[in-house]
This record gives C-alpha cells, structure tokens and sequence, in this order.
C-alpha cells in the first residue's frame, strides 16, 4: 500500500510538472491542487521508509499549496531572490567542502547534496509561487534540485521519489529549453 501511494503521488507529481512545463497559459488552481495531492502522498510514503528530505520537500509543498488555494498572497512573504541564492551558495559551498574531505563517495556528501535539494525545492517553489522567480528560473533550478537528490534516494531505495526525480530533471531541462525564447541579454 505504502508503495502504491508513492507511485501515484510521483506520478501525479510529474502529470502536473509537465502541465506547467509545456503548457503556456496553465490554471495556477489545477496546478496547486495536483501538487496539494501530490505530497500529501508522498509525505506518507516517504515517512515510513525514513526518507526525510522527501518529506521535507513534500511537506512544504503541501503547506505552500494549501495556502495558494485558500488564495494567500505568498508576495507578501520577506524572501527574496538574493537571500534565496545566497543560502543556495552556501549549501554548494558546504557539500563541495563534504565532498572534498571524504573524495565525493559518501552518505554524508550525498545527504548534504539532498538537503540543499530540498533547500532549493522549498524555496524556488515558494519564490515561483510569489511571482518572485522567473518561470525559466525556476524550472532550471528544479532540473538542479531533482538531480541533487538522486543519490541519497537511490542509498535510500525510495523509488517512487528516484524516478520521480529523474523524470522531474528531464522535464524541467525540456521546460526550460522550450522557455529559451523568454530569455533576453537585457533581463
């Protein structure tokens, strides 16, 4: 049971990432309602298995839903994108560090990496959310975020979230590249 529920909020999750990735003038409510059912599935599935950072991902996005269709203003939220990357930096900074120390091959470089996945999940979605964040923007970083947790999901053998990852990276590069036209040198 607990595996079907990841499986259908993985799925779920991509159905409605791909909506918004290739579809131009996409309904933020279907989005946050897909997204709502979505972690509330995978927050279960993730929790029994003890994968934390896909609870925390998970969890968030359901809070920042739920708040999206009961129609709170997120604009009024204070972050910002620079304090956004600056904390983004922060996390490279420290996984490098792990990563340097223990040559790249370890359960603390690679939970490192999945937290500052989580880090960007969370807070690029709040910022995307917030009309804060560029559609191409935060499509990119989620093509960053996706990758970065792939290792500890695959140590920690949670699969709906792996696959859901992989795809999720696929789906935002191919988002991304589809919203290239949007990009201007002056922006």
């Amino acid at each position: 049971m607990v595996v079907l529920l990841g499986w259908f909020g993985s799925i779920l999750y991509l159905v409605n990432h791909a909506y918004i990735s290739v579809v131009k003038n996409w309904q933020p409510s279907i989005y946050y309602m897909g997204n709502l059912f979505a972690a509330l599935a995978l927050v279960v599935s993730s929790l029994i298995i003890v994968s934390y950072q896909a609870v925390v991902i998970n969890g968030f996005w359901a809070i920042i839903s739920v708040l999206l269709i009961i129609k709170i203003d997120l604009a009024k939220v204070p972050l910002s994108k620079r304090i956004f990357y600056l904390g983004f930096a922060l996390f490279l900074i420290y996984s490098a560090y792990i990563g340097f120390e223990q040559r790249f091959n370890s359960y603390d470089f690679y939970t490192s990496l999945g937290w500052s996945s989580s880090y960007v999940f969370c807070l690029s979605y709040l910022l995307f959310c917030s009309k804060k964040l560029k559609h191409i923007n935060y499509l990119l970083l989620n093509f960053y975020a996706a990758s970065a947790l792939l290792p500890i999901l695959w140590i920690q053998q949670n699969w709906p979230v792996f696959t859901l990852e992989v795809s999720w990276a696929l789906i935002s590069a191919y988002g991304a590249y589809k919203r290239m036209d949007e990009v201007h040198l002056i922006d």
